[in-house]
């Protein structure tokens, strides 16, 4: 089952949409209530409705069982700026959970049963925002994700298809100064916070295809750091380009990781 939903956000200020797909009354055997959920947050110049027509979310929440939430971006990368109404980190990270359950009970509220993922910069707002709020997710999804995103924002030549203008480093991140110390900003930061603290990291999948451009070197960093700090992860590379046709292809290995073997 799919549909569209608008909600008052606080965070946001505003009316907002987000977009929902249920394991039930599909032509499949519907799943067993309550439903795991993985909330899917889409890249920089793409919104939830293009995501979600154009990858199979609809066959993959069927196939496995799990809800699936896709809000907007707005290419605001998932930072707060509460000066300008536009909190997309805690609208996503704590509003989203908390207005979806109620509006659908059929939601699990567990954690153990609650994900998040995303692509591209929707790949490194999962990121942040799963080891930020790791009371609410108890893994995390990325597809080629700008996990670094200081080298996205201030180190690719802008003629590089899918750039993102080096501007925005600034306006969204707070500069260097700021977002090399932050653990709500920075990933690599915050896992080493939640180490040194005593906490423990979530499990990650990621996938990048070796031709992506943008974030193939950062890919390779980010799970080399994982490497040495001993966090459970999964990296799949091989061929492919910072696109959904690559996205499509390795779609069903999140699945598979996030829930396990397929009901049918």
């Amino acid at each position: 089952m799919y549909l569209k939903a608008t909600a008052k956000s606080k965070a946001l200020m505003r009316a907002v949409d987000f977009h929902v797909i249920l394991p039930y009354h599909d032509g499949y055997p519907d799943a067993n209530r309550p439903y795991p959920t993985l909330y899917f947050l889409p890249g920089f110049s793409g919104n939830a409705e293009e995501i979600v027509f154009a990858l199979p979310l609809r066959q993959m929440a069927a196939k496995y069982g799990l809800a699936i939430v896709v809000p907007d971006g707005e290419n605001a990368f998932y930072t707060d700026h509460p000066e300008r109404a536009a909190c997309h980190g805690v609208y996503v990270g704590e509003e989203l959970p908390r207005i979806t359950r109620r509006l659908f009970p059929c939601l699990s509220s567990r954690r153990e049963d609650t994900f998040i993922g995303g692509i591209s910069m929707g790949g490194y707002g999962a990121a942040v925002l799963g080891l930020h709020y790791p009371h609410h997710f108890s893994k995390i999804a990325l597809f080629s994700p700008a996990i670094e995103a200081d080298r996205l924002l201030n180190g690719i030549d802008d003629s590089v298809p899918g750039a993102v203008p080096s501007s925005l480093f600034d306006s969204l991140l707070g500069g260097a100064e700021t977002y090399d110390h932050s653990p709500r900003l920075n990933p690599l930061v915050a896992v080493d916070e939640a180490l040194q603290s005593g906490g423990s990291v979530q499990p990650l999948w990621m996938c990048c295809g070796e031709n992506d451009m943008l974030v193939r070197d950062a890919c390779a960093d980010f799970s080399q750091f994982l490497t040495s700090r001993a966090i459970d992860h999964i990296f799949i590379r091989g061929r492919g380009e910072h696109d959904l046709i690559y996205w499509d292809a390795h779609l069903e290995e999140a699945f598979q990781f996030l829930m396990g073997t397929p009901r049918f």
